[in-house]
């Protein structure tokens, strides 16, 4: 097992020696690379790159910040692709575009091109809508602009566009609000301002846009929420730990930030659930980006999100250990048990996570919080926070469920990053989270009659129980894969499964849920069902 001390410096060690050039590329010999456009009109526009040159083991396309030359953040392995050609999807960096160069193993430089972004840096981008009090959304985005910002929307069968003024001002912050090392002094580069403003969530809505200061976004469309009692069926996406194509686990590729192409693990899941035409609403409960305190994964990750599904319908969105946990977190939580002392956040401590999940009510710093869509009503817990029996969350958590109209939502789904019940054998650390989460919050759960607790952290599926009336979901797998285990054998455990995918619930009516989970197959080459499940009253 890796030490702390070890792991701080894992990114080092994997990506050699840091780079110290400060000077720009040269642009020699542009004709070695071709772009598709030298101009993307929006982030995350599709940018196709070929290139004309004797390609060698080692060769790379590195993609750099322009304001910010001695940090690549994309790297493509051009000799994996024999027909020397490349599509790309980049985020706006702001600072005015990238410089892509090819250049050879030995670090030396053939040639460079640049792309730039016609909006500018005020671009509106790594958009996502989520729920807002009883029947509003909150959109929240990033942009180069400190300036307040508007929401410009036209309704279905409307020739009318009706406006929403930003009336908070925009969010930003700097490497010295971080507490770790990576995110304050290796990883950090400016991630712009946040912005929020709320809409209302219930009509029907053709054509939403952004504008901040001289950039407009791209146009989105929004489904409208199900308010408390709509009885209307659908699905909701639930899953842990996904992270951004390109990237691993350890904050980029290999612990250095820049994201890697063709991509260490593949993007099948999110794949298949940007194309489900059934979902209403997704959840994600921790473990969201693996920026680990590089600014840049995050931009790309969220400008993933925005393009896969996160401004079709509401993206909820919960803490987990790599947003949160760091040993020097002023604000963390540190008991004599299990693995909170580590340095999972890269020294993020959460920064990145609160600024960019805004929830605009100032409830518990973004960490917990509950809402209703439908039938259902959802609680969102840290297990990253004090969760023990007395504590805020604790107490928060049972009061919350004690004032659920189950007339209007009859189902309960609760949330945590870490599960309760799991069947490896071989999880100490891990092991005793979950008895300390069975101890103090699993109790709550039984006395209010939860149906359903969706948790991730270890990656792989699981479907565990009931145990006294709760169902435990493990749904950790939405991009990375651990280790087969050996498992325990149990009665409760129904299903164990160690393969990429999401679960999509099923809300059919007021007595009946179906759950299935998504998974990608091996042999079928495809994404299928691997688990099929049904909850009545």
């Amino acid at each position: 097992m890796l030490t702390q001390f070890a792991i701080l410096l894992l990114p080092f060690l994997l990506s050699g020696c840091v780079d110290d050039r400060t000077t720009p590329l040269p642009t020699s010999s542009p004709e070695c690379i071709t772009l598709s456009t030298q101009t993307l009109y929006h982030s995350y526009d599709r940018l196709t790159l070929s290139w004309h040159t004797t390609v060698d083991e080692g060769d790379t396309i590195q993609v750099y910040p322009k304001d910010q030359l001695d940090d690549s953040m994309f790297r493509i392995r051009v000799s994996e692709f024999p027909n020397n050609r490349y599509e790309l999807k980049v985020a706006n960096p702001r600072g005015n575009g990238y410089i892509i160069s090819y250049e050879k193993a030995n670090g030396d430089v053939v040639c460079s091109s640049k792309v730039s972004f016609a909006h500018g840096d005020d671009e509106p981008n790594q958009a996502h809508v989520s729920v807002y009090g009883d029947d509003q959304y909150i959109v929240n985005w990033v942009s180069g602009s400190d300036q307040k910002g508007q929401i410009l929307y036209k309704q279905v069968d409307s020739t009318k566009w009706s406006s929403v003024d930003e009336e908070s001002e925009p969010r930003t912050y700097t490497a010295s609000d971080m507490c770790g090392f990576i995110a304050e002094n290796v990883g950090f580069r400016n991630p712009g301002y946040f912005h929020s403003a709320i809409i209302p969530a219930t009509v029907p809505i053709e054509s939403l846009r952004v504008v901040t200061g001289n950039g407009t976004s791209r146009a989105y469309k929004p489904l409208p929420r199900l308010l408390a009692g709509d009885s209307t069926r659908h699905s909701v996406a639930l899953f842990g730990d996904i992270g951004v194509t390109g990237g691993g686990m350890l904050g980029g590729a290999t612990g250095s930030g820049v994201l890697e192409f063709p991509p260490p693990y593949s993007d099948d899941a999110l794949m298949h659930l940007a194309q489900n035409e059934r979902l209403r609403l997704t959840i994600l409960h921790g473990d969201v980006s693996y920026a680990n305190g590089h600014s840049t994964v995050w931009d790309q990750f969220s400008a993933e999100m925005e393009s896969s599904f996160a401004m079709r319908h509401p993206f909820v969105v919960g803490v987990g250990n790599h947003e949160f946990v760091a040993f020097t977190n002023p604000d963390g939580w540190f008991p004599d048990f299990g693995n909170y002392r580590g340095p999972d956040s890269g020294g993020e401590c959460g920064v990145p996570f609160s600024h960019r999940y805004h929830r605009g009510d100032g409830i518990n710093q973004d960490y917990w919080f509950s809402f209703n869509f439908g039938l259902v009503h959802y609680v969102m817990l840290s297990t990253e926070h004090n969760y023990l029996n007395g504590s805020d969350q604790n107490e928060w958590l049972d009061k919350d469920l004690s004032e659920v109209d189950r007339s209007k939502t009859p189902w309960i789904v609760v949330t945590g990053h870490r599960p309760m019940y799991q069947s490896c054998s071989d999880i100490r650390l891990d092991g005793e989270v979950a008895d300390a989460l069975k101890q103090h919050v699993g109790p709550i759960l039984e006395k209010h009659g939860v149906d359903l607790y969706f948790a991730g952290h270890l990656h792989r599926y699981e479907r565990y129980g009931p145990v006294n009336g709760v169902t435990h979901i493990l749904s950790g797998a939405a991009r990375f894969i651990e280790s087969f285990c050996d498992l325990i054998e149990s009665a409760y455990s129904q299903s164990a499964i160690w393969a990429q995918g999401y679960v999509e619930l099923d809300v059919v009516n007021s007595t009946e849920l179906h759950g299935i989970f998504w998974a990608y197959d091996e042999l079928a080459k495809d994404v299928v069902i691997q688990d099929k499940w049904t909850i009545t009253k």
